[in-house]
């Protein structure tokens, strides 16, 4: 029996990939500090403003002879100063961050990493603007 990882036990890979390199984006370290707030729920109470991975969903993407998969991720950012402009920034800073990403995963090659939506709402609290980037990556088993 093999003991070698399955193309599916390597999404960790791409989640711990993308937040590392994020966190070491120089434009989102400008907004978030160095490193950039960037989590995935390690921490209950961050320093504002920040970035957290909500939701991320896996597809199967396969083709003929490629397993492939369909990754659609959420990031919510957080900010409490500078309003809707502010909290905009912030989303724009995402973006430009995931244009500029570079992930190297072993065993997996990414055809693409597009963001598809953003919007900024105040929270309930109307203390807290809240951002919302949805971003679809693909990446195929090498």
């Amino acid at each position: 029996m093999s003991t070698a990882p399955t193309y599916m036990e390597n999404d960790s890979d791409l989640i711990a990939t993308l937040l590392e390199a994020l966190r070491g984006d120089s434009g989102l370290q400008t907004m978030l500090g160095s490193p950039a707030r960037v989590f995935d729920d390690e921490t209950r109470a961050p320093l504002f403003p920040y970035i957290m991975l909500e939701r991320w969903e896996r597809q199967d993407a396969s083709t003929s002879g490629v397993n492939g998969a369909d990754h659609r991720l959420q990031f919510a950012t957080l900010s409490r100063d500078g309003g809707h402009s502010a909290a905009k920034e912030l989303l724009a800073a995402l973006r430009m961050a995931l244009q500029r990403v570079e992930l190297i995963l072993d065993n997996q090659h990414v055809v693409l990493v597009h963001p598809t939506y953003s919007d900024v709402m105040r929270a309930p609290n109307r203390q807290v603007f809240r951002g919302v980037m949805r971003v679809r990556i693909i990446t195929e088993e090498i």
